[in-house]
């Protein structure tokens, strides 16, 4: 499924201790191109050390897009730990940069976060935005399932916002 074709020169790529300060570029550039998607908003996220973002980078699997060697889109991938849900995990902070979207970059994110899920649980979770067509097309491209909606999931300047409930069961 990988669109690679479109976009000769993107690499997917799981980030490492080492490119703490990429996953930290790209995070915030989302909050502060797309800030309705996610639940954090950049100012409070811009304050974090650099240590903050390590942690996540310890505790998740984040996979990064770059072309020409400057990241430009991010998929998180959270295992849950305990003995009941470990075989679930959960997909966040999923981002390009608006002037790279539909050129395959988010496919091939997606080919490579469902790669890695599939050799370490059973499903993908995940909540989008109601509304983000894009992404939820995207998903159900993948097979994820919607299976509700979380009313008034965020609260935003401009109002509340739902978020849709996904899934993929891998096996």
């Amino acid at each position: 499924m990988s669109n690679n074709s479109r976009m000769h020169n993107i690499e997917i790529r799981r980030l490492q201790a080492d490119d703490v300060e990429d996953f930290r570029s790209i995070r915030l550039s989302s909050l502060k191109k797309a800030p309705e998607m996610f639940g954090t908003i950049y100012c409070d996220e811009a304050k974090k050390p650099v240590q903050a973002f390590l942690g996540r980078l310890i505790d998740a699997v984040a996979f990064g897009a770059y072309v020409d060697d400057k990241i430009v889109g991010l998929m998180v991938l959270k295992q849950e730990n305990g003995i009941k849900d470990a075989h679930k995990s959960y997909l966040s902070g999923v981002f390009v940069e608006p002037e790279l979207r539909n050129r395959g970059i988010a496919n091939s994110l997606l080919d490579k976060v469902i790669e890695y899920a599939a050799e370490h649980v059973e499903q993908i979770m995940l909540t989008v935005v109601e509304g983000n067509n894009a992404a939820i097309c995207l998903y159900k491209k993948y097979g994820f399932v919607p299976y509700g909606v979380e009313p008034r999931a965020m609260k935003t300047e401009q109002g509340y916002l739902n978020e849709v409930l996904m899934a993929l069961v891998l096996h």
